[in-house]
């Protein structure tokens, strides 16, 4: 270019004074420099599908004698050019005069261009379109602007104010298409004083450090970020604004609206412990960039009111209760912490009146795919050759604040999280809403705990300690699917929420049964109505279910030690209002096998402990394992116990006919226990078929 500059390249001036430079100056283009793309409109009485192309020229266009685009070849038979001159009466010979005349005319005003023009390869890299107040910038081709540049990262991009001296006044939402801007990377881009509308999502697929905005901006649609998602990728992002502008404002990279009142971008990247500027009212959709490490602390001015974004939702936010803010975002189960929260080895703890609260646990584990990514961006950046300004760290991070120890990213989650009984000298109570998303192999419950709240999904959890004490669990917790062995749940638990310990073998303390728990929330059996922050705080006598007086009185529920077998045995006959199990929907489950990832071993269990088991479903269930029969013995002969073999003999399963196979298997597994005990019921009804006179056989004589 000669004099008006669209492009240069500067990786190494302090990156504000490229920005005052190109704000100054912007550059003013002539109409043939661009691409003009003008919308097509329908004539008088036409109704145009929107679905339609616009109008196109009516002659062919090509480039002939080097004439540039928009000289005519003449046509072929059939096209409008030559039907309307056979139809004017124009000969051959007088047609190709006028058509060189054209020739000649198109290449005179070439050569008498203004000084200003682009050079030819960059002419076209801008495409416009007329409207009624002004061009409207369509389409930017970075490619070509990097080529005429010789570089393909580090550039400073100026944006056309003027075309033909008509003002440049709004850039499109697809003037940036990935397809025009992937793998040029922008540091500095410059938003004209003419422009008064940017579209939504204008700037997604760009990978620009630095978007500078002019005076005249007056409405900027959502303008998302994701530093991972553009190529190259991008290591920050951030904004600057006109002074004279009356509608956004940019403090340390931050972009603002309403006098600062609204946040619309937080400059990236963050630090482990950020805090929102002062004076923040509302928090927009896009304030946050994606791509890059969020906090997991964000602190919240009392002023605000209101959070858009939800890319956060997972970082515990100190808010304080009775504000705007914390009403919206319990709403959304944001984790939310007062002033007072504390952390402690990588977990945060709040404090109610009853005691401490977890508010969150460790962080999860970084997987496979995200250290690849992050590997890979540094070996990237090292090759393009940034330096200490774009390595991303958080340390360099604008508009974050400093944090202590306490609040940066504890490291990757050990094998075992043992929470403590006391936090601060205070008791820990309760597990918040959303506080285990994640946990380690092994997760160890103080016995301190009332009430576990919903949505401690802790995934990654394979062994998991539940304490006596224990009063609720809410809904959708423990369905990490890799629990191991069967789950005590304690005598103690009223209420189990919908959506719990999913695909898990769980053992009820209140009776002994062992049960299999299907994923399909439709199909789940667990009762209760479990208790939440607000009801917890009925002390020690607030429970989900009312308890008949005896059963209070259990030693297993919570009463005095030394119970009388007789009301232990008024206790069991109300047992089933205290279980929080469903032991009819259960065995219909069973029955149907529907979304049971082991039904033979949940049979098998529900038949070791025939709790509330009607006798039809008992036969239901033993013509089940008849069915699977040398399945089901090898399965009791590996896993089961007397308990089990005693209910299969009464229930009819192990008779005379499958008695020999099923005792070698039980010795082949070395099952001393079990195979004593069909020996010894073996030779209980041999000895009372003989009394009942029957002569015995010559095998039952030699039997052991």
């Amino acid at each position: 270019m000669t004099g008006n500059m669209l492009v240069f390249y500067d990786s190494t001036t302090d990156i504000d004074i490229p920005v005052d430079q190109v704000s100054k100056n912007p550059p003013r283009l002539d109409a043939r420099d661009v691409e003009v793309v003008r919308a097509a409109k329908a004539a008088e009485g036409e109704v145009w599908s929107p679905r339609l192309l616009p109008y196109q020229d009516w002659s062919t266009r090509v480039e002939v004698d080097g004439c540039g685009e928009g000289a005519d070849r003449g046509g072929v038979d059939g096209d409008l050019l030559v039907v309307g001159a056979l139809g004017m009466g124009l000969a051959d010979d007088e047609r190709e005069r006028l058509l060189a005349r054209a020739a000649e005319q198109r290449r005179g005003d070439a050569a008498a261009a203004s000084p200003g023009r682009m050079d030819g390869g960059l002419r076209g890299a801008l495409r416009v379109r007329q409207d009624e107040d002004g061009y409207a910038l369509v389409g930017v081709d970075l490619h070509r602007l990097a080529q005429a540049a010789g570089r393909d990262d580090g550039l400073v991009v100026r944006l056309p104010a003027f075309v033909d001296g008509v003002p440049v006044v709004r850039v499109t939402a697809e003037a940036f298409a990935r397809r025009l801007v992937q793998g040029v990377g922008v540091r500095v881009l410059a938003v004209p004083d003419t422009v008064e509308s940017v579209g939504a999502g204008a700037f997604l697929a760009l990978s620009a450090q630095r978007i500078h905005l002019g005076r005249g901006v007056r409405v900027l649609g959502e303008q998302p970020c994701d530093l991972a998602g553009v190529s190259p990728r991008l290591a920050r992002r951030t904004y600057s604004v006109d002074v004279r502008n009356p509608r956004f404002s940019a403090r340390a990279g931050s972009l603002f609206a309403d006098g600062g009142a609204e946040l619309l971008f937080l400059a990236s990247p963050y630090a482990a412990h950020a805090a929102l500027p002062d004076g923040v009212e509302r928090v927009g959709a896009a304030a946050f960039a994606a791509g890059c490490e969020p906090p997991s602390v964000v602190d919240v001015p009392t002023m605000l009111a209101r959070v858009d974004s939800k890319a956060w939702d997972d970082a515990v936010w100190r808010c304080p209760q009775r504000t705007a803010a914390h009403r919206a975002l319990a709403k959304r189960d944001v984790r939310l912490a007062g002033p007072r929260a504390v952390e402690h080895d990588g977990c945060w703890y709040d404090f109610d009146d009853e005691g401490a609260v977890l508010v969150a646990g460790p962080p999860a584990p970084t997987s496979v795919s995200k250290r690849f990514a992050v590997e890979a961006a540094v070996r990237a950046a090292a090759v393009r050759g940034q330096g200490a300004e774009d390595d991303g760290s958080p340390a360099h991070a604008d508009g974050a604040s400093s944090a202590g120890t306490a609040s940066q990213p504890a490291s990757a989650p050990k094998d075992a999280l043992v929470l403590p009984r006391e936090v601060e000298g205070r008791p820990l109570v309760r597990i918040g809403v959303r506080a285990l998303p994640f946990a380690p192999e092994t997760l160890v419950v103080p016995d301190t705990v009332r009430v576990i709240e919903r949505d401690n999904a802790c995934r990654g959890t394979k062994r998991l300690v539940l304490p006596e004490g224990l009063r609720s669990i809410g809904a959708h917790c423990f369905w990490s699917r890799t629990l191991e062995g069967p789950v005590p749940i304690p005598a103690s638990v009223r209420a189990v929420g919908e959506g719990g310990f999913e695909y898990a073998v769980c053992r009820l303390e209140h009776t002994g049964s062992v049960v299999h728990v299907s994923a399909d929330q439709l199909l789940s059996c667990f009762v209760g109505e479990p208790l939440d922050a607000a009801s917890s705080g009925g002390g020690e006598g607030a429970v989900a279910n009312n308890r008949p007086d005896a059963a209070a009185a259990h030693p297993a529920f919570g009463g005095e030690e030394g119970a009388t077998p007789e009301e232990k045995a008024s206790v069991w006959e109300d047992a089933s209002l205290l279980v929080p199990f469903d032991f009819e929907h259960y065995d219909e489950l069973l029955r149907s096998g529907k979304n049971l990832p082991d039904r033979l071993g949940a049979v098998l269990h529900r038949l070791a402990v025939p709790y509330r088991l009607t006798s039809e479903t008992q036969a239901a269930l033993v013509g089940y394992l008849r069915e699977h029969e040398r399945e089901a013995q090898e399965r009791v002969a590996r896993e089961g116990d007397r308990a089990l073999v005693e209910t299969l003999v009464d229930a009819g399963f192990i008779d005379e006919r499958t008695f020999d196979r099923q005792i070698e298997l039980l010795r082949a597994a070395n099952r001393t226990d079990c195979v004593i005990y069909l020996m010894e019921e073996h030779r209980k009804r041999t000895a009372s078929s003989s009394r009942e006179g029957g002569a015995p056989s010559a095998r039952e004589r030699f039997a052991l």
